[in-house]
């Protein structure tokens, strides 16, 4: 079977997992402004009748400056919402007649858009005037984040925006100075290589967004790689993304009593918001929900990766990807925050898992109290040594971010394990004993000779504990028994296309010279390959079901099934229902899917339901050790 026939079988069984992001044609639909006011030319009825009010519509036909000065003045002698709203209207209707003739002034007028608009929403003086019914409302919000779209944009062709420096504009024909500033957030300045408009990408892949509207402008942060200076390096992707939003606080001109103040430019801080931390802005009598988008800057990261052609070759040269393998964090480790490690399954990689992170990370719970990592191996590799891998991954990083016994939250790990990754995840949490060792031998391990680095290495494959700090384990189409597709004519064909890594031949022969009684030579020449231990007759598998699991672990399934059939035959194409099924387990989900149930929407829901309860809580019920801080 050619690689191409191969791939063309695993992505019809449901392993294909592509994510791309393009660059946008034109402004996102989900951008609420663009539907309100992008195409605005002329201010709305409200505006009009506050211009009568005033008699100033005449004026602002024949003089729109003059009539906007005009209400300046007037809002500066009364708190009236209806004629800040109207400043904030007329302001970006001037500016975008201005834009588009690409005339100089445009800047000056997006400006005064944001900070009249931010006058009507947070102003305490005008909490009387101003209702969330009104439609306004809501429009003030649109005026806000398209003021400050535009002054990005500018801002951005200018130069890079960074922390703790300050980006200069043309405003007013003078220099205008914002102050740029990264609130509290577990990423640093030195995390923040670049800045990118979130609405300048497309991503085609995932079937939702994890998009909330409100005020700002969602960013994506790019971080890229620097092993010499970095901590926790190893634990990154080469390069990262993640979201962040942009809010700007200008000071008020309606506070001024002096006429000549108006000219003056005004004092404006940009503020990147981590979305993840800050889920409100305001004083408490006006708090609005941060504008953020979760999912294109998680998109935009893991459509940068090579992860697509290293699923391939991790399974057909699992030696050459080896270096590859580890843990990978989606933001820094947060202290106190509970990790979930998600494995991967055959022929995959951890882009099988953004349409789940995507989904979660739409509660706020789960953000405040769980923390993602994803784990990538070389699927091609023999059962035995990809199970030591992750052992040791995992223990490397308790050596990392719990030294000593610190942070109690690692040691509730959750392990979430697709197909293969099921069993891999499984393995972590029972006892070897000495079940995988007599699969090769009547002879004990200490009986057998061998140098002491080969004994050694086969004793780290083979013998293994629980690992006290994993506490849940949730299998989502986990071949416990195998599958038929492994034994039948994908199984052996593919497997002869996967190259045996030499130095695990050389250390069997080795141990098999040494000890010519002990060994059956044809059966222990090689390890098996990932597919041939998937097969129903493997030995491995009954093995890794008769291990006795730790004393403080609970297990979870969620099975899927892609037809309505009696469950002693079901199955999801790959993986039957009599495989995936396991006694034991706290609870057992039966879904409609495919082999690919980690993106079925119920299957999600079930693993938040799971997550929930990991807490204590159930998916109605809140608590106030899960609320979000919020900040001004």
């Amino acid at each position: 079977m050619s690689l191409a026939s191969l791939a063309l079988t695993l992505s019809l069984i449901g392993w294909a997992d592509t994510i791309t992001v393009t660059p946008s044609k034109g402004d996102r639909v989900h951008a609420s402004w663009q539907r309100t006011i992008a195409a605005m030319d002329r201010p709305g009825e409200r505006t009009v009748e506050t211009l009568k009010r005033f008699d100033l519509e005449g004026m602002y036909k024949t003089s729109p400056d003059g009539a906007i000065s005009r209400l300046e003045r007037r809002a500066r002698l009364q708190t009236d919402p209806d004629l800040v709203f109207a400043l904030a209207e007329l302001s970006w209707v001037e500016g975008r007649k201005l834009d588009r003739k690409r005339k100089p002034g445009a800047l000056d007028r997006y400006l005064d858009t944001v900070a009249y608009a931010y006058d009507f929403l947070f102003d305490p003086d005008m909490a009387d005037g101003r209702s969330p019914s009104d439609p306004r409302y809501r429009m003030a919000c649109d005026f806000y984040n398209a003021g400050l779209d535009r002054l990005i944009r500018a801002a951005k062709s200018s130069g890079k925006i960074s922390p703790n420096e300050d980006v200069k504009l043309k405003v007013n024909g003078k220099e205008q100075t914002i102050k740029v500033v990264l609130e509290t957030s577990p990423w640093t300045k030195a995390d923040l290589n670049e800045l990118l408009l979130a609405s300048d990408f497309e991503v085609e892949g995932l079937p939702s967004k994890a998009f909330l509207y409100g005020v700002g402008v969602p960013l994506i942060g790019v971080r890229k790689s620097d092993p010499a200076a970095r901590e926790h390096e190893q634990f990154y992707p080469p390069e990262m993304a993640f979201p962040l939003t942009a809010i700007i606080q200008p000071n008020s001109r309606l506070k001024d009593t002096d006429e000549s103040e108006v000219e003056q430019l005004r004092e404006c801080t940009l503020k990147l918001v981590d979305p993840l931390v800050y889920r409100t802005f305001g004083i408490e009598s006006s708090k609005l929900v941060v504008e953020s988008d979760l999912t294109t800057p998680l998109a935009y990261m893991w459509s940068r990766t090579d992860l697509a052609k290293f699923r391939w070759t991790g399974l057909l040269k699992p030696g050459e990807a080896l270096g590859r393998t580890g843990l990978m964090l989606l933001r820094p480790y947060e202290t106190g925050k509970i990790p979930v490690v998600m494995v991967h399954g055959l022929a995959s990689s951890p882009l099988a898992w953004i349409p789940m992170i995507n989904e979660l990370l739409r509660d706020p719970r789960v953000n405040e109290r769980f923390q993602f990592m994803l784990y990538v191996y070389p699927t091609g590799l023999p059962m035995p040594i990809a199970m030591a891998s992750l052992r040791e991954a995992l223990q490397g990083a308790e050596v990392t971010f719990n030294r000593g016994g610190t942070d109690a939250a690692f040691g509730k790990m959750v392990l979430l394990g697709h197909s293969m990754g099921g069993l891999l995840s499984h393995s972590m949490v029972v006892d070897s004993g000495d079940l995988f060792w007599r699969l090769n031998t009547d002879r004990a391990f200490d009986d057998i000779f061998g140098p002491p680095e080969v004994r050694a290495e086969l004793k780290r494959y083979l013998f293994f504990k629980p690992l006290p700090f994993v506490r849940r384990v949730v299998f989502l189409a986990t071949p416990h028994r195998g599958s038929d597709i492994a034994a039948g004519m994908v199984g052996r064909l593919s497997t002869s296309l996967i190259s045996d890594p030499d130095h695990i031949s050389t250390l069997l022969a080795r141990l098999s010279k040494d000890n010519p009684d002990a060994f059956e030579r044809k059966n222990f020449q090689r390890m098996p390959t990932s597919i041939e231990t998937l097969s129903p007759h493997a030995e491995v598998l009954p093995a890794l079901l008769k291990m006795k699991p730790g004393p403080k672990v609970t297990f979870h399934s969620i099975i899927g099934s892609n037809r309505p059939r009696p469950k002693d035959v079901t199955t999801d194409g790959v993986v039957p229902y009599t495989s995936a099924h396991i006694d034991g387990v706290e609870s057992e989900l039966v879904v409609r899917s495919d082999h690919g149930v980690q993106k079925d929407p119920i299957a999600i829901g079930e693993v938040h339901r799971i997550l929930l309860e990991h807490i204590g809580l159930t998916p109605n019920r809140q608590s106030a050790a899960a609320k979000i801080p919020q900040r001004d």
